[in-house]
């Protein structure tokens, strides 16, 4: 597997940005730090108004990139659940708010 460019970085953001309608899309783990391998995944957090199914949605948004063919870890949270994590000292959320990149922000 080779590294994902940045052009389809991007592109993925855009296409989740779109199907997800207002949100926020950041990009964190070894892409956004800069430390990506041939083995890494593209880790992703998607920020919703509001998220009644996370696994619904998160099958849905994945669904959405599946023709990019490229591995992606997903990550999917409500705009409330988002204020209640960010300040917790450990989990994804609050990793990817630290060394996480906004790609897209229409929130």
């Amino acid at each position: 597997m080779k590294c994902i460019d940045e052009s389809t970085i991007r592109h993925a953001a855009a296409l989740l940005a779109a199907a997800a309608g207002p949100s926020r899309v950041i990009l964190f783990g070894a892409y956004a730090r800069g430390n990506a391998g041939a083995q890494s995944d593209l880790d992703l957090l998607v920020v919703e108004p509001v998220v009644t199914n996370r696994l619904r949605e998160m099958t849905r948004l994945r669904q959405v990139l599946r023709p990019l063919r490229i591995p992606v870890d997903l990550l999917v949270c409500s705009k409330a659940e988002l204020a209640t994590r960010e300040h917790l000292p450990t989990g994804a959320i609050h990793w990817a708010l630290q060394e996480g990149k906004t790609l897209h922000d229409s929130l």
